[in-house]
């Protein structure tokens, strides 16, 4: 039996809110999703013992009460990936009153997570970004509404930082003008916890930025240095920046123009900018820097190579892998 998810989030999770928004520096979406599991597990402990989960309950809760909800999520059709996302929100939840004084240990930390089979991202090839990036792009919109003219070259220099540099879609939408350092070929880019890092650009980015500048400063003569980078087509003002949604609905548009398959996305374009560069030789702690992970596992799903890719790799690489040159 399925439990419905109340929209309003209990006062028993604000601190927990506070904590991740002004320590940890989470997004809005990712508290958010935060705090819809540790909803979801209110609901099923209302559910569960017909008792509201307060603070005076939540030293009695024990490992088995939270084996318990996991049972009760996986008998309702959730996928292992939402049942590892759930333990993780409760998890840091516990972790956080106990820190506080709130509980006297962390019923989760004795609660093993569902473990997820290895799932290789499809990373597009290098003739499929090459015909994204090369192919002129069309300018007609949702319902055949044509797109003004300045919108090709916004949409060129996106396609170019989500591939050339690598960067998250949401990372794209938080550029300002400010963080482009042409001269340099660099941006600076604000990753997953605020943490920033300097992402280079390569020449065709700085060449597609250039050309997107100075159509937007024709748009929007005289706007301030610090406003948002990429905005939408029924912008005037300039300090309405895209959200990572337009953005997928752009490579929506482009891949139905150019006949590519659907595995190409944003994120897909991040997972090319890594296999690519590991194809062509680059360690991976160099892509782990360049991707602003904190973890290089991490890097390494996001850099999988195929058995031939790898044995290329190691035969140019390795000194004893290389042929004898008194060898035929």
């Amino acid at each position: 039996m399925s439990i419905a998810l109340t929209a309003e989030i209990s006062p028993l999770f604000v601190p927990f809110q506070r904590h991740l928004v002004a320590e940890r520096r989470y997004s809005d979406h990712t508290t958010a999703a935060y705090l819809g599991d540790l909803a979801r597990f209110a609901e099923f402990w209302q559910y569960h013992t017909r008792a509201p989960l307060s603070t005076a309950i939540l030293p009695t809760i024990r490992p088995a009460d939270l084996r318990a909800f996991l049972a009760f999520e996986r008998k309702d059709g959730k996928a292992k990936a939402t049942l590892q996302r759930r333990m993780a929100s409760v998890r840091a939840w516990f972790r956080f009153l106990e820190q506080n004084g709130v509980m006297p240990h962390n019923p989760a930390a004795l609660v093993a997570t569902p473990k997820l089979g290895i799932r290789l991202p499809r990373a597009p090839t290098e003739e499929e970004t090459a015909r994204l990036l090369d192919s002129p792009l069309d300018l007609e919109g949702a319902n055949g509404r044509q797109l003004p003219a300045w919108a090709e070259a916004r949409d060129r220099a996106i396609l170019e930082l989500l591939y050339g540099s690598g960067l998250r879609v949401g990372e794209v939408c938080a550029l300002n003008r400010l963080d482009l350092d042409l001269n340099n070929q660099q941006v600076r880019v604000s990753g997953k916890g605020g943490k920033e890092r300097i992402s280079p650009l390569t020449r065709p980015s700085v060449l597609a930025l250039q050309r997107y500048l100075k159509a937007r400063d024709t748009l929007l003569p005289g706007s301030h240095p610090d406003a948002p980078l990429f905005i939408g087509v029924n912008e005037t003002s300039g300090d309405r920046r895209l959200n990572p949604r337009q953005i997928q609905r752009l490579l929506q548009r482009v891949r139905r123009q150019l006949g590519l398959p659907e595995k190409i996305t944003p994120h897909a374009l991040r997972h090319a900018f890594a296999t690519h560069l590991l194809q062509a030789g680059a360690d991976l702690r160099s892509i782990q820097e360049l991707l602003g992970h904190a973890s290089l596992s991490t890097t390494q799903r996001y850099a999988h190579l195929d058995v031939q890719s790898l044995s290329r790799i190691y035969d140019q690489a390795h000194p004893h892998a290389r042929q004898h040159p008194s060898e035929p």
